[in-house]
């Protein structure tokens, strides 16, 4: 620091500004030399450079600047050279934002802040997105004006940017955390990040092709898909424009040169500037291997790519990267309980059907064998056994053979345990053989079948057995699924394989079921075929049997034209196990065979089966049918046929049926008694049928019974559930058959006669319901009370004719809308809330609005409603003469609680007012006496006084005020000319008014005169005009009228006037009053003026003053318009007063002796001192005791000045015990307290006057001469 000159020692402080400022020219800057410079901006200079804060000022016109160390790197590169020049010329960029904030500091000196204001700085050689938090204050001079700004600075920048990354990180990670899918994290987090436009201009995501390894663009943001900037597919090793993937692979990388490229187009950003630059960010992959994809992101122009920035997109391409590896094990945990599932599937459909296939020869095994033991012993030479049944049970006793060692097959095969003997084979004769079992069956059929298995020219080693199992499941299963057509079975050579193919046109396999036909336990849902039967391990073992033998089975289909089976066998033995190769045998097939073919011969609906003749004896229950048909559905052609024979033995009729769709046709041709319908069946099951027949109005009533493998509760629950009247499980007795089919019987004839009673029973409920529809119809018509229907948005469907005659409108005009044209505009929103209330499900009581009638007056209606069954059922009653009643009631009690309120306030006033009465006597009084005294001798002395009595009067005044408002001052009514009135003070009011203000008199010649106190009513005229003028700051019209009312009802006045009055009206074209304020104008101490402009009495003066007067005030006003207060005096009979008040003079006296009593001290001392001045003995007593004893003592006593309210025996009772002791003695009574006023004007009698305080000297003296007058005139 240096020793510079006293005047400039304000800049002697260390730091660098400090120095900058010692040693600058100012004289070429707006501030000027140093040595000029105001107290005002030295003193600011001093506090903004000792401060650690951030702090520059702004000076001047210019608002040039001057700033501290802590400000200097706001201004970036700019300093030192911001330092003195003007405020426009350093922060061009940004004077559109604080160049207006400035002026208004400047113009108004009110200071002004801003919180995270957002200032584009340009600082650093481009436009920079900046935050501050700065406060405005300002900088007065000597003369008070505002020299300069003191702003107080703080950059927020940071912080601003620190939560706004925050916030859209954690949406990222929210976003992407839902996401099930890496496609639809990356879109979603996307999506996240261009909602910022501010961080993201612009967003790419790309994710690697698992199979290609190319990286395809998987979501955008901010860019057209055609973008160029927006590729569609990159190459993953890509270094080439416009993203540089390739040298991304380890850390982000920066793109530039992007506004060259787009032209200077703006992309999805809210600055104007043109994009630069871009950052590629790997999105993380597994540790240790190639990332997922990158992140492409678009910088903002406005902000430099810094640590923080590039973290941005690093974090959030790790919540990419995390949300994708979650979608990719929530996608295996998917596909392995997919998996689960199918397998779960899979083994509930095996389960089902191969309890199907065990349940199902069971029952023709295990019902035969019940009947044979039942049946009486035969004599001799008759065998107690048929052969039907003998036979029925030798074919299903060979099928469940065949399935248990096709699962025995299985479950070695699967175990590892299939133990196979491979030998060489002429396998084109072997196939030939296994194929021609099936042709007696096939012609059967109707179907062609050609056998084509030529020579080959070498054996081929296979094991026999399994072979035949290959062959003979392969044949049978396309003549299940081929029902019209040929069938074809070939073997060739081809490609050094045995190719053994089996070819039908049956139905075919969908393309999305090809991949499955060799799953264990699949089956394909709704296959047609000759049967329903299977378990879904044919195809699995043909398939396991083909690999055991080295080869493998191929499968082509197609929908409608039919199936090609391949199975391919290598040549030779070198793929086989060498244990397992055996020498050449030969085996018999013929009983496999049989047994396949057997099986396949069940399948044909129409195989006949052998029926023995049966007799009475032999039937089951006894024959209880009673010829009533039934329609039997099975596939099976053995469980047909035995439950056929059971239900004729029973004695019904019966139609049996292959399948469903014939079942279904049959009933339809003839309603039977019963349908008995096998669950799993071809073309149409069990369900299928049980559905056609109940969605038929024709067939509905049908009883149905389903049989069914299917064991166990559930099943039985969901045969019930579909409509079912009984579910009967396989194995089933015939007794348990016989038994429910007749209780379904039972059950169908008590529903008929059921029905038929309730028929009967609807009959007479529907003529009791147009009883009660009637009588409903008759309330309807003439109940006084609005009811109607309406549905849930309020239309109303239906009411009764109590509207027409209530409202006067039509039904038809009602009927078809809502009511909302009859609501009064208030209440609509609240009908319709409760309208959604009622649709919701709540019901409505007491709920009022108002219904607008024909003649456009409103009724008020209290509703009931319910709602029920999607409509609402509404009463509405008519209160519209109770509510007037209950708000006249209303208006009632307010009133009434006005009053007392006003009555309690007044009390109030009066009793303040008669304390300051009391302390203004003794205050003005003391000072006219010293006025007196002084006589001109100290005229500064005497103008004080002067101010000092001002002061008092105007106290006085508002002591009056206070009475006035309390109707508690003593009014000197006389009879007053109001025209006369207000033409004496239009000078005055004139002079009251501003310039601007025009001022009209526009007075009735005949206007009646009025019996009033007219300097009280001077006082409220004056009150009003001065309000007035008050409400016109701009200018406007006054405008005093008087007239005669004969009848002020006329008016619409609140209280009902009647007699002859007069109006005093003054209008002015003002502000007005609001509305709100209205009801509290003419409250004590209540007023819209700032602070200071007034006391809030001058309306309650007003209107304290005319109702003692025995008057009507009315005030009238509308916001913007102006404000009209009529006052309404009763009417006077007499003549008007014209006497004008006169200044009394002091009237000396003449040595009277006069005893003076008065508690106050100051009030007492001074009508003492007033006394002797005038020439009068005067004796003093502070209360009625002490006066009364110097009574005593002085037997010359001209006159009695007392205070009413004295303490303990009052003033009044002194002045009856001094007249009954002295009766011809002069009594002035005193009094502060205006009801004492009233009070004793009425007990004054001859010689005897009655003085109010605050009082003048001279009226003092004119009071105390005229009662020695009138004394010694009586003496």
């Amino acid at each position: 620091m240096s020793n510079l000159p006293s005047p400039l020692a304000f800049l002697d402080v260390p730091g660098e500004m400090a120095a900058l400022m010692r040693q600058k020219d100012w004289s070429q800057t707006p501030f000027g030399p140093l040595e000029t410079w105001s107290t005002a901006l030295r003193s600011a200079v001093s506090i903004c450079l000792g401060s650690r804060f951030p702090i520059v000022l702004y000076w001047g016109e210019t608002r040039a600047l001057i700033y501290n160390d802590a400000w200097s790197p706001v201004p970036g590169r700019k300093h030192p050279w911001a330092l003195g020049r003007a405020g426009w010329e350093v922060w061009a960029e940004i004077w559109d934002i604080i160049g207006p904030m400035f002026d208004h500091v400047m113009a108004t000196g009110e200071a002004t802040w801003s919180e995270d204001q957002l200032l584009p700085l340009n600082r650093f050689g481009y436009v920079e997105e900046c935050y501050f938090y700065y406060s405005y204050s300002p900088v007065r001079g000597e003369t008070g004006a505002v020299e300069g700004i003191f702003t107080a600075v703080t950059e927020t920048t940071y912080r601003v940017l620190t939560e706004r990354r925050e916030r859209l990180l954690r949406n990222v990670s929210e976003a992407t955390s839902a996401t099930r899918a890496a496609v639809d994290a990356c879109r979603e987090g996307v999506r996240c990040l261009h909602e910022v436009p501010e961080e993201a201009p612009f967003c790419l995501a790309y994710l690697r092709d698992a199979a290609t390894g190319a990286l395809r663009r998987v979501a955008l943001a901010g860019l057209a898909a055609d973008d160029p900037l927006a590729p569609l597919e990159v190459t993953a090793d890509s270094d080439a424009l416009p993203w540089s993937f390739a040298a991304a692979r380890q850390a982000p990388a920066l793109i530039g040169g992007l506004a060259e490229r787009l032209g200077g187009r703006l992309i999805g950003t809210p600055w104007p500037e043109p994009l630069e630059e871009a950052l590629v960010v790997p999105i993380p992959g597994p540790l240790g291997e190639e990332p997922h994809g990158y992140l492409v992101a678009g910088i903002s122009p406005r902000r430099r790519v810094d640590a923080d920035y590039r973290n941005l997109f690093v974090r959030a391409a790790g919540h990419l990267g995390t949300a994708i590896a979650n979608a990719q094990r929530y996608e295996e945990e998917r596909r392995r309980a997919e998996q689960l599932a199918e397998l779960d599937r899979a083994k509930t459909a095996f389960f089902s059907n191969a309890s199907h296939e065990f349940r199902t020869p069971l029952t023709l095994m295990l019902g035969p064998l019940e009947d044979m033991l039942a049946r009486p012993d035969r004599t001799a030479g008759e065998p107690r056994v048929g052969r039907q049944e003998l036979e029925l049970i030798q074919r299903n006793g060979q099928r469940l053979l065949r399935l248990v060692n096709s699962l025995l097959d299985f479950s070695r095969m699967e175990a590892g345990r299939m133990r196979a003997s491979f030998a060489p084979l002429d396998l084109a004769l072997y196939t030939a053989e296994l194929a021609s079992s099936f042709r007696s069956a096939m012609a059967r059929a109707g179907l062609a079948f050609g056998i084509d298995c030529r020579p080959l020219d070498e054996p081929v080693w296979v094991d026999r057995d399994l072979w035949e199992k290959i062959v003979l499941n392969l044949v049978s299963n396309a003549f299940k699924y081929t029902l019209a057509g040929e069938v074809r079975v070939s073997l060739r050579r081809q490609d050094g394989y045995a190719v053994l193919a089996v070819a039908d046109s049956g139905v075919g396999i969908p393309q999305s079921e090809l991949g499955k036909v060799f799953d264990r336990f699949h089956r394909i849902e709704g296959q047609i075929g000759r049967t329903h039967e299977g378990t879904g391990i044919g195809l699995a073992l043909v398939k396991d049997l083909t690999e055991l033998h080295g080869g493998e089975v191929r499968v082509t289909s197609q929908i409608g034209v039919g199936t090609t089976f391949e199975v391919w066998l290598p040549f030779g033995h070198a793929h086989l196990p060498e244990a397992n190769r055996v020498s050449a045998t030969q085996v018999s097939t013929a009983t496999r065979a049989d047994t396949f073919v057997a099986e396949a011969l069940r399948w044909l609906p129409d195989e006949p089966l052998p029926s023995a003749p049966v007799t009475r004896d032999e039937q089951v229950g006894g024959g209880q049918g009673r010829g009533e048909r039934i329609v039997l559905a099975d596939d099976n052609a053995d469980m047909r046929g035995y439950v056929e024979r059971l239900l004729k033995e029973s004695g019904y009729q019966v139609e049996a049926v292959a399948d469903g769709r014939a079942a279904v046709e049959a009933v339809q041709r003839q309603l039977p008694a019963l349908v008995l319908s096998d669950v799993m069946m071809p073309v149409l099951d069990g369900f299928g049928v049980l559905r056609a027949l109940r969605s038929d109005e024709g067939t509905g009533q049908v009883p149905i019974i389903l049989l069914s493998a299917r064991a166990g509760e559930e099943a039985s629950i969901e045969g019930i559930a579909a409509g079912a009247d009984d579910y009967l499980v396989k194995p089933f007795s015939a007794r348990e058959l016989i038994a429910r089919v007749e209780g379904a019987m039972r059950l169908a004839r008590l529903r008929r006669e059921t029905a038929d009673a309730l028929r009967q029973a609807n009959e007479v409920l529907e003529i009791r319901v147009r009883e009660r529809t009637r009588e409903r119809d008759q309330l309807w018509a003439y109940s006084h009370d609005l009811i109607g229907i309406a549905d849930s948005r309020g239309i109303w469907v239906s009411i009764n004719p109590a509207w027409t005659r209530t409202l006067g409108w039509t039904v038809d005009e009602i009927i078809g809308k809502t009511s909302e044209w009859l609501e009064h505009p208030e209440d609509r929103q609240r009908t319709r809330q409760e309208i959604a209330q009622l649709a919701a499900g709540a019901a409505s009581f007491n709920f009022e609005n108002r219904f607008r009638t024909r003649s456009d007056s409103y009724r008020t209606l209290s509703w009931t409603a319910v709602p029920e069954g999607g409509l609402l059922y509404c009463v509405a009653r008519d209160v519209t003469v109770e509510r007037e009643r209950a708000l006249e009631l209303e208006q009632a009690r307010d009133a009434l609680r006005q009053s007392q309120k006003m009555e309690a306030i007044g009390q109030l006033t009066g009793g303040i007012a008669h304390d300051f009465n009391n302390l203004l006597t003794a205050i003005t009084g003391s000072l006219e006496l010293l006025q007196r005294h002084l006589n001109g001798e100290q005229p500064r002395a005497e103008r004080y006084i002067g101010i000092a009595i001002a002061s008092a009067q105007r106290a006085a005044a508002l002591t009056q005020r206070l009475l006035s408002f309390g109707r508690r001052q003593a009014l000197d009514l006389q009879p007053v000319d109001v025209n006369r009135l207000v033409t004496g003070m239009e000078t005055l009011i004139q002079r009251t008014l501003n310039e601007n203000i025009r001022l009209q008199l526009q007075l009735d010649a005949a206007t009646w005169s009025t019996c009033s106190d007219a300097n009280q009513l001077e006082n409220a005229l004056l009150n009003l005009c001065i309000n007035a003028r008050d409400a016109m700051p701009q200018g406007g019209q006054l405008v005093i009228t008087t007239r005669n009312l004969r009848d002020p009802r006329l008016l619409m006045l609140p209280e009902r006037l009647s007699g002859d009055y007069v109006e005093l009206a003054v209008e002015d074209t003002g502000s007005g009053i609001p509305a709100a304020v209205l009801e509290r104008v003419f409250e004590p101490f209540f007023t819209t003026k700032p602070q200071g402009k007034g006391t809030g009495l001058g309306l309650s003066m007003v209107y304290g003053f005319i109702k003692q007067s025995g008057g009507y005030i009315d005030l009238h006003s509308e916001e913007g318009r102006g404000t009209r207060v009529s006052l309404l005096f009763p009417r006077h009979q007499g003549v008007a007063s014209e006497t004008v008040g006169q200044e009394l003079p002091l009237h000396p006296g003449r040595g009277e002796r006069v005893l003076v009593v008065e508690d106050e001290p100051g009030v007492r001392l001074l009508i003492v001192e007033v006394l002797k001045d005038l020439g009068y003995t005067a004796l003093e007593a502070e209360d009625a005791p002490t006066a009364l004893a110097l009574l005593e003592r002085e037997p010359q006593l001209d006159l009695v000045v007392s205070d009413v309210g004295l303490p303990g025996l009052s003033g009044r009772e002194l002045v009856e015990e001094i007249r009954r002791q002295r009766p011809g003695i002069a009594v002035l009574l005193v009094t502060g307290y205006a009801e004492e006023t009233m009070d004793v004007q009425r007990f004054l009698g001859q010689g005897m006057q009655l003085l109010q305080k605050p009082f003048a000297i001279e009226v003092l003296s004119e009071r105390i001469q005229d009662l020695l007058q009138d004394r010694r005139a009586q003496s």
